[in-house]
């Protein structure tokens, strides 16, 4: 017999307890406004009022972790008014833990074959093959008209200006206010869980954010308009030429997330604040300094595109080192010089280029191709890296560990904190926040880069010194690529497959002023397959886990020109994929129990 209370925005006990077989008599009350107890797994829905209990009976029959949550709307909070049940033994996570064991130690295991510098080059040694897209003439002319992106970057400001006004005029409450489903839900899963991982930068190609700034740069819409750009056309500071400021905007916005996710107003005025900032910039810095370096989505974006099988990239780079004319940076009658300030004759990478197509329109030598490749091939193709990527890895894999445990967990106490904005409770979350992302994860990390390099050197040359180990925390901080993007994935769908089904109520009553404009309105909420969200949780953490080992793998093969799998490169590899596992175990406990 469980007596559970609610109270904005948590239950109390948030935590259940039973045993597989026994018999629960759950009484349900409220102690503020009304609220809804939804169950997964068993199909459960009670809600209570004050003064007015509801009770249940049910045979917990099945054994796992369960979250229950409030299934009627009762404030800013309400979408992660979340409790969960625990029925022993927990026999799904412990088969999803021992999985996940079992591939990481497949991956470290599997002997990676010896170097084939010896038999070919080393361009043609570590190029996947690739497939030309823009070899069908149907989709080159599309790519080279000017209409279809501007009409859906046009469509998509609408829908961004609809964003800023619903969450300025319309109803408080966020899961009924477009700006927060429409943001939060539609678009981060659309980014997060399909643009990113397929398409990489497709979403920087049609973002209605630099629109603006760009077309007042350029004094025109669509068409071309030749002569100087309307801009004091000034240089971004060299210093700056990096994605440091990324990595900050990040981590500020990150701290008020609990708001921003849930608060129509605070959402209008950030996506206003980043209007007003890439307009801004574009009027006196060249081009798109905002969504090169300050824009806090596009670091992210960058960072993962390494992982997608689409790639801008020239079909012949020396074509394009004796060729003079550099159109493709500096424009033509046909386009603009490159917006994101790269020369595409250099390109080895996604995370620079914004797939913005304008140099496939202004190449006069037709060398500029889109194409398709295997997932992942910027990571398998990497050589050197950069601390401010590496960084990013590393706070993105955080932030995705902390979100999970704040938005998607049972702890009440950790959700009043974040959402109670310069309160005592809220800085002590900020400094905890912070030191997790700038210096016990990190530090960790390096520790356990630090203790492989140390390990291997028994088999190679003396002792790392400071600059080898700085080196190697970089390159292995890229093994956090594929496991980094997991993790936002699994969380994504914890929360996009649960709430959904707002979206088509926000579309019959965008402001939440009572409309009901396509017969939308008044459609209850309805989490899709809540069941199968933590095994499909589970089968994404546990695919990002092998890339992760076997990316780390290839990086200890690599390093200091190992021929193969060498025991050093095993031991060097062997702490940062248990690094990998450990945090890929957090994650399962978070979402399985």
């Amino acid at each position: 017999h469980i007596t559970v209370e609610a109270s904005s925005f948590a239950y109390q006990p948030a935590r259940l307890q039973v045993n597989q077989g026994d018999r629960v008599v759950l009484e349900f009350a409220s102690a503020d406004v009304m609220h809804g107890l939804y169950l997964d797994g068993y199909g459960l829905n009670l809600t209570a009022e004050p003064g007015h209990s509801a009770r249940a009976e049910f045979v917990a029959t099945q054994s796992g972790t369960f979250r229950f949550r409030c299934s009627i709307t009762c404030g800013p909070l309400h979408p992660f008014m979340i409790g969960q049940l625990s029925v022993s033994p927990d026999r799904p996570f412990w088969w999803a833990g021992t999985l996940a064991a079992i591939a990481a130690i497949g991956a470290l295991a599997f002997r990676r074959p010896a170097s084939q510098k010896s038999r070919a080059s080393p361009d043609q040694a570590r190029l996947p093959a690739r497939f030309e897209l823009t070899c069908f003439p149907w989709l080159r002319r599309l790519l080279r008209s000017r209409w279809p992106q501007w009409g859906l970057t046009a469509a998509l400001l609408a829908f961004f200006l609809l964003a800023i006004l619903t969450g300025l005029l319309g109803t408080p409450v966020g899961n009924r206010n477009f700006a927060i489903v429409f943001v939060w839900i539609v678009w981060w899963a659309l980014l997060i869980v399909i643009l990113v991982p397929f398409a990489g930068r497709l979403w920087c190609s049609i973002c209605p954010i630099p629109a603006p700034g760009e077309w007042l740069q350029r004094r025109a819409l669509v068409t071309v308009r030749r002569g100087k750009l309307w801009t004091l056309g000034r240089r971004w500071p060299r210093r700056l030429r990096n994605i440091w400021l990324q990595n900050a905007s990040f981590l500020l916005l990150a701290l008020f997330s609990a708001r921003i996710l849930t608060q129509p107003g605070v959402t209008a005025w950030v996506l206003l604040g980043f209007l007003l900032v890439a307009v801004g910039l574009s009027l006196v810095y060249e081009r798109r300094v905002f969504c090169r370096y300050l824009c806090p989505v596009g670091g992210f974006i960058g960072l993962y595109s390494m992982v997608a099988p689409i790639e801008l990239r020239v079909r012949d780079p020396q074509l394009c080192a004796t060729h003079t004319e550099k159109a493709c940076y500096i424009g033509n009658e046909y386009g603009y010089g490159c917006p994101w300030l790269a020369f595409p004759g250099g390109l080895t990478r996604n995370t620079t280029c914004g797939l913005c197509t304008e140099c496939l329109k202004t190449c006069s030598l037709d060398n500029v191709a889109i194409n398709l490749r295997p997932f992942g091939a910027d990571l398998l193709e990497h050589r050197g890296g950069r601390s401010d990527e590496a960084f990013k890895g590393l706070i993105m894999l955080t932030c995705a560990l902390v979100y999970s445990a704040v938005l998607l967990g049972p702890w009440g106490e950790l959700k009043a904190a974040a959402n109670a904005v310069g309160t005592p409770a809220w800085l002590t979350y900020v400094a905890g926040f912070l030191a997790l992302n700038l210096f016990l994860v990190p530090a960790l990390f390096l520790g356990t880069v630090a203790l492989g390099q140390i390990c291997s050197a028994h088999f190679s040359t003396p002792a790392i010194n400071r600059l080898n180990l700085r080196r190697a925390f970089v390159n292995y901080a890229y093994v956090l690529v594929p496991l980094g993007l997991a993790a936002w994935i699994a969380f994504s769908l914890g929360f996009v497959l649960i709430n959904g089904s707002y979206a088509l109520a926000a579309l019959g009553d965008p402001f939440g002023w009572g409309w009901n404009l396509l017969g939308l309105a008044h459609v209850p909420w309805m989490p899709l397959v809540p069941g199968f969200v933590p095994a499909l949780q589970a089968l994404i953490l546990i695919g990002g886990l092998v890339a992760a080992v076997s990316l780390a793998v290839r990086v200890a093969c690599e390093q200091g020109e190992r021929q193969g799998m060498t025991p050093e490169a095993w031991l060097a590899a062997l702490p940062v994929s248990t690094f990998c596992l450990a945090a890929t175990l957090v994650l399962l406990w978070l979402y399985m129990g």
